[in-house]
């Protein structure tokens, strides 16, 4: 008796094996069974990062420390606007310091960078007459339009209709980009860290699409940031995903391996009895069927490298566009007043048969938990890349270099 209970024994030893490993490593996972919320926000190459956004904010906030670049160019690859108002929390130190600090004279002299203070007083906004902000970017934009929009987005301001003035802001940031004339625009929320290299990364990228789209006609956007509830599996119960199925499937399999093996050889009958193919088939296989699927498809199958067509995403914290697609996205904000950028740039994809596209390892990491939008504190925090919390310093600096020498800036 003894003997029959040591495999199922050592079958269910296994399985909590497998369990200790989950809550060990896929805590983080929103998609996970073991996901647990007061560990799964660990700061670690955010801090990383943190830490090198101060270090070039100290820099640009000496008086003439405005660098002179070595190489000028005319011909500038891609325009990034910041739109940022006041907040509990003012972010855009750390945002523009993480988007700086690491570029090559070569990045830099590829990049136009504009920062729109979205403030109908600009002088309400912490940063607006800083030193550091006005050597460190391209251009401190206001706004530019007449008295009768300027008292409008008073009264929006004042009643706090966010999603409204959030559209304006963002159309007015992307018109500012186009006029520059660059070949790609990207909109940057300020409330965000970017990774070591990410500019290169992202022209990468945009070449790799350019490549089956030369026109840029196909294509709406490509994001940087992405969050892992947006990457998991079709259903989070058990048997939504056609786990009894697949235990089928591969039970049927195994089964028919065993059945072979003992009908033409002798020595795996010793090994390959009843007990052992039942231990197998009615505890380790759906066992393990199970858990690979409630462990999360972020831990268990995370985006490969690369651009990929992705129709499905969250939010609107990095996006590039090509210019081709900004006139498009002018009137569609226009017409529809007020909204979520992000469901609104998804709807117009949809509508106008337009691409998404999403870069792999993310780029960037949402770090707003005050919102400017009064989002549920929760809800913002939620907005969350646990990939970006696992790259390596000293890895992603030795990509950087790598790039550069391929890309041939």
């Amino acid at each position: 008796m003894k003997l029959v209970l040591i495999k199922p024994a050592l079958g269910l030893a296994f399985l909590l094996c497998l369990i200790w490993y989950g809550h060990s490593h896929f805590y983080r996972d929103p998609g996970s069974i073991f996901f647990d919320k007061e560990r799964a926000y660990e700061t670690r190459y955010s801090d990383h990062r943190r830490a090198e956004a101060r270090q070039t904010i100290e820099f640009y906030s000496k008086a003439g420390t405005r660098p002179l670049l070595n190489i000028q160019k005319s011909n500038k690859s891609l325009c990034v606007a910041l739109s940022s108002v006041k907040r509990q929390t003012q972010y855009l130190p750390t945002t523009i310091g993480s988007l700086l600090h690491g570029l090559t004279d070569q990045e830099r002299a590829e990049l136009h960078l504009l920062v729109l203070i979205a403030q109908t007083d600009p002088t309400h906004h912490p940063n607006f007459n800083q030193l550091w902000l006005h050597q460190a970017v391209d251009g401190v934009l206001t706004y530019g339009v007449n008295a009768t929009q300027l008292s409008y987005l008073k009264h929006l301001e004042a009643t706090e209709k966010y999603q409204e003035k959030g559209l304006f802001d963002y159309s007015y940031a992307l018109r500012q980009c186009y006029d520059a004339g660059v070949p790609y625009i990207g909109l940057f929320e300020d409330d965000i860290i970017l990774a070591q290299g990410w500019l290169i990364r992202t022209l990468e990228g945009l070449r790799e699409i350019a490549k089956s789209d030369q026109d840029h006609t196909h294509w709406l956007f490509m994001r940087l940031f992405n969050q892992e509830r947006s990457t998991g599996w079709a259903s989070h119960e058990i048997g939504g995903n056609n786990e009894y199925w697949i235990i089928l499937g591969v039970d049927l399999g195994i089964s028919a391996a065993v059945l072979i093996a003992r009908l033409l050889w002798r020595s795996p009958r010793r090994y390959l009895d009843l007990g052992t193919l039942s231990a197998v088939m009615f505890m380790l296989v759906p066992g393990i069927v199970i858990l690979f699927f409630q462990s999360g498809k972020a831990s268990m199958l995370p985006p490969s490298p690369g651009v990929f067509n992705e129709p499905f995403g969250c939010c609107s914290q990095a996006m590039i566009f090509p210019r081709a697609q900004i006139p498009l996205l002018i009137r569609s904000f226009q017409e529809k007043i007020e909204g979520q950028v992000d469901l609104i740039l998804d709807e117009v994809a949809q509508t106008n048969g337009l691409a998404r596209y999403a870069l792999y390892p993310v780029q960037a990491q949402h770090i707003g938990l005050n919102s400017a939008r009064k989002t549920d504190k929760n809800e913002a925090q939620a907005i969350w890349s646990m990939a970006f919390e696992d790259s390596d310093p000293q890895e992603l600096e030795r990509d950087h270099q790598i790039k550069l020498n391929q890309y041939n800036l």
